[in-house]
């Protein structure tokens, strides 16, 4: 796809300039400003991952983005990392795209809905509930006109809206009804792209093991999709591992961390490498190796900014900045990046996240030695009205028991491990529960 169809880069600068964004705004964190700029001249062709992006952040149907021209040879072009690497061999053969039907002499482009502009508009703004109800309408009234791949495009943008807005259970019925319409699609990418954000979801709602099986699915489509070794490699990478992290099914970690990290260093996109860092960081974090954890969230500080980030994004890095922080004995710099948390979350009114840095805030307070005022935390956020769920808030019940423990009151700190237990059970995370029924025995036993 290199130069075949110059008209590309230019249909991308006319959008970029009606939507009034930057060649850096356009890149997010997926690609470089210079990358952009290679595209709008002509001078680089993009893979197909690329083109994905380009259409979400343009609003644009992928169709209509790279024209009629080209849009059936995605099926049968190779797409390489940004490197242009040699092509890699389809697994099984494909069925060639039909020819593209002749476009109308007076035929136009259809105009992204004014509701999808405001939805944006909103998301930018952190108005989420504004920007979840704009989408909710333009997807029903999408599915009404039975046009499946753009359902399935609303729908992914919608999904990342009720993400941002910790509505964990909804955005996860709605990837299952994704899931379901991508598996009807000839595309291979839609349905990676798709699967990967369902593992994502069940991940967040505490299904984890429900979450390796779209995860592991999407990983077998990717060299069908054309994707392997590009960045959506990556963070189907990153999203299983944080997965296997969380099961404590910690023995494939270390060579997918390693796979991961050499795929991100050959995708031209800083912002990949730098969440590739994190991933890792949290990775050797589980895996009790505290001075790499420390290394890569060092590097990763390198390359993520709350430029490169979403709103979200960037408090979640500061979470993870400084639950490693805490773990290194680094306690000056944890709490500067606590003080960052708590002042991005106050922009955001989303109680989850409200619930999961308070969380954050009693460890910091047990780290220094105030086991009563860590303990009062942790009793505000296992009570019944937590908005908490799953394993999130099986980990917050074990950090109450060994403040219990700390404070010489066993019994309690038994009973609040039972729970932990319990829910850890419930979600299938079954080393862990192990790990915290043990944990029962060795409190009782002193």
């Amino acid at each position: 796809m290199r130069n075949q169809h110059p008209d590309f880069g230019e249909r991308v600068r006319a959008r970029r300039r009606e939507l009034g964004l930057s060649q850096q705004q356009l890149a997010g964190d997926v690609v470089t400003s210079s990358y952009i700029s290679l595209l709008e001249s002509g001078k680089r062709a993009p893979t197909l991952d690329v083109i994905i992006h380009l259409a979400e952040q343009l609003m644009m149907p992928v169709d209509e983005l790279v024209g009629q021209g080209i849009a059936g040879s995605l099926a049968a072009e190779p797409v390489s990392a940004h490197s242009g690497a040699a092509p890699q061999p389809a697994s099984r053969p494909r069925t060639p795209a039909p020819p593209p039907a002749s476009p109308s002499p007076t035929a136009v482009r259809t105009p992204t809905p004014p509701s999808q502009i405001l939805a944006v508009n909103a998301m930018q703004s952190n108005d989420y509930a504004r920007s979840i109800e704009l989408l909710r309408d333009l997807y029903a009234q999408v599915l009404a006109e039975g046009d499946p791949m753009r359902s399935i495009e609303v729908g992914l943008q919608l999904q990342r809206a009720l993400q941002t807005h910790g509505d964990h259970d909804q955005r996860l019925a709605l990837l299952e009804e994704l899931a379901a319409t991508a598996s009807e699609q000839p595309s291979d990418a839609v349905r990676v792209a798709v699967l990967t954000e369902l593992g994502s979801a069940l991940r967040d709602t505490g299904y984890l093991s429900r979450a390796r099986t779209p995860l592991e699915s999407a990983l077998a489509l990717l060299r069908p999709a054309r994707l392997h070794g590009t960045s959506e490699h990556v963070r189907l990478l990153g999203t299983l591992v944080s997965v296997l992290c969380e099961l404590s099914d910690t023995g494939p970690v270390p060579a997918l961390v390693s796979e991961m990290l050499e795929l991100a260093e050959s995708v031209d996109a800083p912002g990949i490498l730098g969440r590739s860092q994190w991933v890792a960081a949290m990775a050797y974090d589980q895996l009790g190796s505290a001075e790499d954890a420390h290394t890569f969230i060092v590097r990763a500080r390198q390359h993520l900014t709350p430029a490169t980030l979403t709103l979200r994004d960037w408090l979640r890095f500061c979470r993870s900045t400084t639950s490693i922080l805490l773990n290194t004995g680094h306690l000056d710099d944890a709490h500067e990046w606590l003080l960052g948390a708590e002042q991005t979350t106050s922009l955001m009114n989303v109680p989850a996240e409200t619930a999961a840095l308070a969380a954050l805030r009693a460890r910091h307070e047990s780290a220094l030695g105030r086991h009563e005022s860590a303990l009062k935390l942790y009793v505000g956020l296992t009570g019944e009205d937590s908005p908490l769920s799953g394993l999130q808030l099986a980990r917050v019940c074990l950090a109450k028991a060994e403040e219990l423990r700390a404070l010489n009151r066993p019994e309690e700190a038994s009973e609040a491990l039972r729970g932990a237990a319990a829910i850890c059970e419930e979600n299938g995370a079954y080393q862990l529960a192990v790990q915290m029924w043990r944990r029962m025995d060795e409190i009782r036993s002193h």
